[in-house]
């Protein structure tokens, strides 16, 4: 699996109904979709993961509102 790290990493907001939200940020693009990693805040830590995305699941939370961009 060869990630294209050309893409301009870009963060987004995860809809959630904690104060403090979590956040996906886009590292990289393959073939069918996106490595992405996901942040959640947590009281006293937070909780990272690096994980597949494809295309079509992130454009649905992109077009749903699960997601949104967040301002630089």
């Amino acid at each position: 699996m060869s990630v294209d790290r050309r893409i301009t990493m870009k963060t987004f907001a995860i809809k959630s109904t904690d104060r403090a939200p979590s956040v996906l940020e886009l590292m990289g693009e393959i073939e069918d979709g996106y490595v992405v990693r996901i942040v959640r805040h947590r009281d006293d830590w937070d909780d990272v993961s690096e994980e597949f995305m494809t295309r079509e699941l992130f454009d649905t939370c992109v077009r749903t509102g699960y997601i949104y961009e967040m301002s630089a």
